[in-house]
């Protein structure tokens, strides 16, 4: 009796010896499964060294032709997101960022500019300049950002002429690094207004550097221009994205849907520059952008 005891307890005490190896041998496995997986997720929020990218995080599409999103302080950045962000593309009005430089380089903001029939030809958008409206260049140079108005834009180059106000455009484009940039034209109208959505992030650090104006500007929601009225601003995501430093919106038929917005990083006190080229839905693809750069910034 006694041995058929100690053989019993023998073998249960075999039994649950096996048991015990066989669970902690699992529990390593799921923990070193952990590991890998947060492993991979650190890699590509680490991944700036892919300029022309294919950093993506798992189970996050972004349905455009190309975008980037970038942590900078504007002296270092870091690529967190990006693909095709080298191609040249189509930009449509986010080419209104460059003239707005431009206008700042070379108007003083309280001189007066008249629509001539030329601008007052292309194409209008909601509320919008007309043929022989004056006001200020500032006030030109508002319309033209919260609107996307093309009137104010072509308004604001046709003051020194057309042909050289773009010429100081692709001047500025070049000495300010922006390798796969050209413009065409002041508004974005033209297909020949290309970039990078690379280019275009550097853009946005040289105008946060530089340009305050422009970025306080393109961030107001709802602009009150004395003899047009209430004027609001084509970003859609205003007021639903907080910390929104810098907007704005582009669409033409050859671009798609454009869009560059730039929020401020509490977390490290810096900034996200973001951009999307070529999306069907540009406000829902970098509100997917905005969400999952806000999980891996730390």
């Amino acid at each position: 009796m006694d041995k058929k005891r100690a053989i019993s307890g023998f073998l249960l005490s075999f039994v649950f010896l096996s048991v015990f190896v066989y669970m902690l041998s699992g529990v390593k496995w799921v923990l070193g499964s952990n590991k890998l997986l947060l492993g991979d997720i650190s890699a590509v929020a680490g991944s700036s060294s892919q300029s022309s990218g294919s950093a993506i995080a798992p189970d996050l599409e972004i349905n455009a032709e190309a975008f980037i999103s970038e942590e900078s302080n504007l002296e270092n950045s870091q690529i967190l997101l990006s693909k095709n962000s080298d191609a040249i593309l189509p930009i449509a009005s986010l080419t209104k960022l460059m003239t707005a430089v431009v206008v700042l380089d070379n108007y003083n903001l309280a001189d007066e500019v008249k629509v001539s029939r030329t601008a007052d030809s292309l194409q209008a958008v909601l509320t919008d300049v007309k043929i022989g409206t004056t006001m200020p260049v500032e006030n030109f140079l508002e319309v033209m950002l919260v609107a996307s108005s093309n009137k104010s834009a072509y308004a604001l180059a046709e003051k020194m002429g057309e042909q050289k106000f773009v010429g100081l455009m692709n001047q500025k484009a070049q000495s300010i690094g922006l390798q796969k940039t050209f413009f065409g034209d002041p508004t974005g109208l033209s297909p020949k207004n290309v970039s990078s959505a690379q280019d275009l992030a550097k853009l946005a650090e040289y105008i946060l550097k530089n340009y305050p104006k422009i970025a306080e500007i393109s961030r107001i929601k709802q602009l009150h221009i004395f003899g047009l009225g209430d004027i609001g601003n084509t970003d859609q995501l205003l007021g639903q994205i907080p910390d929104i430093v810098c907007s704005k919106t582009g669409f033409t038929i050859e671009a798609n849907g454009c869009l560059l917005l730039v929020i401020n990083n509490q977390k490290n006190n810096d900034y996200l520059i973001n951009v999307i080229l070529g999306a069907n839905d540009r406000f829902a693809e970098m509100g997917k952008i905005i969400n999952w750069s806000g999980l891996v910034c730390k």
